[in-house]
């Protein structure tokens, strides 16, 4: 349960993305399937080189499993939090989890710089090999000396100042976003069939988007037909991440998949989320799902 750019950056590598599917309430990597993916993979004699979970929607993953399960194995962790940014798993920060964790800011994140990410690690050699391959691996000469193939990874000057920005508010973004992520589940706990996504135990996520399920044999209409609805009245909302074995690009790729996260993808819709709606924005989100609710719960 994750976007495309995941995977995608495993195969930049030449390496091959090995999905494991995810715990039903929380779309994060289900660690019991880890381990048997692990397990699998190093009977059969083949070399895991990391293992990347994901941080769905801003509830972190369950790295006490996940880091002691890896460790057992001999492989290290690389944490995705591009969607948990301000999120905390025991207390402790998303994004300090694993060898290194990576940020995005892209536009739609709680904190953007409109584009771009960070790199976080503790460790000194790593971080200076990224620095040196994110800036097109440079020798440091005065002419201009090569011995790598570099890439222009960088984020600029004026976009980390916006980000900066960004970083002082994050904690009252977030708590808008926890605010609005309240109403859904006010609007939503006398529905029969709907349940917000996550909702359970989501005191350290950071809110980042908000997903209603959907069983469509107890509601008698689909996510698709509140999706509809929404469209119609020019609000946004879009399923779950669709998931990677699903993608055609990764079509006959290797993993551990139970259908879960297939389960996820058919029966949940995001909501909008944003920290920048106001109340009549809101307002007018609240109107159309309560004008659909009350022509299909008559």
């Amino acid at each position: 349960m994750t976007f495309a750019a995941t995977a995608n950056a495993i195969v930049y590598t030449g390496a091959e993305p090995y999905f494991v599917d995810v715990d039903l309430a929380t779309g994060n990597m289900s660690p019991e399937l880890l381990e048997q993916a692990l397990v699998r993979l190093g009977a059969a004699g083949e070399s895991v080189a990391a293992v990347v979970p994901v941080d769905l929607l801003g509830k972190a993953v369950d790295y006490t499993a996940i880091e002691e399960i890896a460790a057992r194995h001999g492989v290290p962790v690389l944490a995705d939090a591009a969607e948990s940014l301000g999120a905390t798993h025991r207390g402790r920060a998303a994004g300090s989890f694993g060898r290194a964790s990576v940020l995005s800011f892209n536009g739609n994140k709680i904190m953007t710089t409109s584009g771009g990410g960070m790199l976080l690690t503790d460790d000194s050699d790593l971080a200076s090999r990224v620095r040196y391959l994110a800036t097109q691996a440079r020798q440091p000469a005065i002419h201009f000396e090569h011995t790598d193939i570099g890439y222009n990874y960088r984020l600029s000057n004026l976009l980390a100042a916006l980000g900066r920005a960004q970083l002082s508010r994050l904690d009252a973004m977030m708590a808008r976003r926890r605010d609005l992520r309240e109403l859904y589940k006010a609007r939503f706990a006398e529905v029969p069939g709907v349940t917000v996504f996550g909702a359970d135990g989501d005191a350290e996520d950071n809110v980042w988007l908000s997903s209603v399920l959907v069983d469509e044999s107890v509601t008698g209409w689909s996510p698709s037909e509140l999706s509809a609805t929404l469209i119609a009245a020019d609000i946004e909302s879009r399923p779950l991440w669709k998931p990677m074995h699903l993608q055609p690009v990764f079509a006959g790729a290797r993993g551990e998949i139970t259908g879960t996260s297939e389960q996820l993808f058919r029966t949940g819709l995001t909501l909008p989320s944003g920290s920048s709606l106001g109340e009549p924005e809101r307002e007018r989100v609240f109107a159309v799902i309560d004008d659909f609710l009350a022509t299909r719960m008559r």
